[in-house]
Parts: structure tokens; sequence; C-alpha cells
């Protein structure tokens, strides 16, 4: 036996509002993505910060419009994205190890208007000179451990 219960028409056209948001707002990331993708990648400087594991945590600290997502294509190759959805900018970062001269070699692809790249240089560079701080978003205790 199914019931149905009447919702008032103010909750249903806000949630209909709601579902119409993330969908769109996940039509712009997948576009910033696509974009970013067939982009032209220049070298970059290094950016020390950006290849930790906690680069999340440490982008959302200081960067809070910014989603950053990570994934490796390769042993030795990570794929980078910082996306400024709301401000339709992103910006893609290609790491590589690089083992004649033993360091990471970085090329950016960036879209928009915001100069996100020179954002996040900025803040990955105070980042460092602050002497690395683990943000409280990363100190998570994992099962099994004991602090």
């Amino acid at each position: 036996m199914t019931v149905v219960l009447p919702a008032p028409r103010t909750s249903l056209s806000e949630f209909l509002h709601a579902v119409t948001q993330v969908l769109r707002g996940e039509d712009r990331s997948h576009g910033l993505v696509t974009a970013l993708q067939i982009a032209r990648l220049v070298p970059a400087v290094f950016v020390p910060g950006i290849e930790r594991q906690n680069a999340a945590a440490i982008v959302a600290a200081g960067l809070p419009e910014v989603t950053y997502r990570r994934r490796t294509l390769h042993r030795r190759l990570d794929e980078h994205l910082f996306l400024d959805i709301g401000a339709g900018t992103g910006v893609r970062v290609m790491a590589c190890w690089d083992d004649r001269a033993y360091r990471v070699r970085m090329h950016v692809a960036e879209i928009g208007e915001s100069l996100l790249w020179e954002r996040i240089v900025v803040h990955f560079t105070e980042w460092e000179r602050a002497g690395r701080p683990v943000p409280a978003a990363s100190c998570t205790r994992r099962p099994g451990r004991r602090d």
C-alpha cells in the first residue's frame, strides 16, 4: 500500500530549485574540466605542496572557493585540477617526475580571467613560508592508530 503525503508547494519548488542548481553546477564543473583538458599546457614554476597528500586541505584552508581534485595518470605523472566554479575559472597542473633533473616538473593550463594560477602559487608559497602547517581538516585519526 502506498500513501501519498501532500507536500507544501513552497518546499517542492525549493527542492526542485536546489536540484537544478546542483545539476547546473555539475555541468559547469564538467565544462571547465573539458576546457582544461584541451587547453595548451605550458611549463610552470615548481610549487611545493601541490604534490602532498593533504593538498586538498591546504587548498580548502586558504582558497575555500576553489575545488581541488587529484588523480594519478601514471606512476610518475599526476594531474591536479583547481576549479573555481563560481568564477568560471580553472587550472590544470601536470606534475611529472624527471629522473634526469631529479625533481618534479610542472606544466599548467589555465582558463578564465581571475588569475587563479597566481593565487595558487601565492597561497602555497605563503604556506611554505609559514612552516608547512598541517590544516586541521587533514588531521583525522586513522583506525587502529594510537596518538
